[in-house]
């Protein structure tokens, strides 16, 4: 039987935890709780965030600091219905090395008034799957904060993605 390291999967991604949204639903299918459930079937769940952009979530590694060399997001619009154009075109990557980040307790709270270390602006493609980012240097970082900034360009308010996976 082959061990692995506590708070890593078998696929080698970290196990995290999501602190704080600014945008989720009541229907499961689109809970922000999809970035982390390893489900990405269409009707099965996405992050759907009711709006045009943009959306944050912060994400944690349950207290610890990890070192974070590459990040992949699946993406996926979830319901039949719902067309590819309501992806997240680019998303901004953060990170924070502070307990700051645990001053975000309700949707009235404000990202901005956490500070933030820049990681990364990231283009996404047009297309449901995964997409993999490698940092040039891995990052020590406590939280991850990652923002939907705007969809393809559909009319419908909605910015989508799926799974959140980040890798050593």
């Amino acid at each position: 039987m082959e061990l692995y390291p506590l708070g890593v999967r078998r696929d080698g991604s970290y196990y995290t935890r999501i602190e704080w949204a600014s945008h989720t639903e009541s229907d499961p299918t689109f809970w922000v709780a999809n970035l982390i459930r390893d489900d990405t079937e269409r009707n099965g769940g996405t992050w759907g965030a009711n709006t045009k952009g943009p959306a944050s979530v912060v994400v944690s590694f349950f207290g610890e600091s990890q070192k974070i060399g590459k990040i992949r997001i699946f993406r996926n619009v979830g319901l039949d219905i719902s067309v590819l154009e309501e992806l997240a075109k680019a998303v901004d990557l953060y990170i924070s090395n502070t307990d700051e980040p645990r001053k975000l307790r309700r949707k009235e709270d404000r990202i901005e008034d956490v500070p933030w270390t820049f990681l990364a602006h990231v283009e996404l493609e047009k297309a449901e799957g995964w997409q993999e980012i490698l940092l040039e240097q891995p990052v020590e970082a406590k939280y991850l904060r990652m923002d939907l900034l705007e969809n393809f360009g559909t009319p419908i308010p909605w910015t989508e993605t799926s799974e959140l996976k980040l890798y050593p």
